[in-house]
């Protein structure tokens, strides 16, 4: 990886956890199509080793808001999901991740502007962690699926639910992919260089809480999303 690259990269994972931070979620569902596009080292190791750090901050943050009971079905849903991340990525070529992670990220935007908003009960939390796991897992993209169910609650409550569950489920991955193989050393020092754009991120979202139109916050990210998922898609099948 070039210093050019490690600086581009860490711009862009400054704005997606200023995003994260402000909306509560989005960070990796932003950065990691573009993160890709810019070199297919950056995920999804790195972004999935910087998840506990950020989601302890917007944790810490955030507390006195959680929703405990959908928090605690959520997490129980995640564990088969990640199982079944690490088998995928396992099985799936290094040659054919690009496309892995392009099509995961065009499901993550479409179930977000599906216009779906499914009751949140302990059926469709056990449903959605499982989907979330799998993702985070695959393409450290997990968030659509668990704040497609929090669509209806305030932005303080959907913060501090999410920030939490990424808390800790992602340790949890990151720990069945070590044993898997799946990480190296080459992955912490990127994660590394990513510290600095998440902190920076972090004290850009804190002003930015509730004083911001979320109207068009969202419909951006996704935006940018599809268009990096779909570059993404493209060079892969090339």
């Amino acid at each position: 990886m070039t210093i050019l690259e490690a600086l581009v990269g860490m711009a862009v994972y400054a704005v997606a956890s200023a995003v994260q931070g402000t909306i509560g979620f989005g960070a990796n569902m932003l950065a990691v199509p573009i993160l890709a596009l810019i070199n297919p080292d950056f995920v999804p190791g790195p972004v999935l080793l910087l998840n506990p750090l950020m989601n302890a901050i917007y944790t810490l943050r955030e507390r006195g808001d959680v929703d405990r009971h959908g928090l605690t079905w959520a997490l129980i849903g995640r564990m088969p999901g990640m199982l079944v991340g690490v088998l995928a990525l396992t099985m799936v070529a290094e040659e054919r991740l690009g496309t892995l992670f392009g099509v995961l990220v065009l499901l993550a935007v479409g179930m977000k502007v599906s216009g779906f908003h499914p009751a949140r009960n302990r059926r469709s939390l056990l449903i959605a962690g499982g989907l979330s796991g799998f993702m985070g897992t695959t393409v450290a993209v997990g968030g659509p699926p668990i704040a497609l169910l929090y669509h209806d609650v305030p932005g303080a409550v959907m913060r501090a639910t999410l920030s939490p569950y990424f808390l800790i489920g992602t340790p949890l991955a990151i720990g069945a992919l070590a044993l898997a193989g799946r990480f190296g050393t080459g992955d912490l020092v990127i994660a590394a260089w990513l510290v600095p754009a998440l902190l920076v991120g972090a004290a850009i979202s804190h002003p930015l809480r509730g004083a911001v139109d979320k109207g068009w916050i969202a419909p951006a990210v996704y935006a940018l999303s599809s268009a990096g998922a779909v570059t993404l898609l493209i060079r892969s099948l090339m």
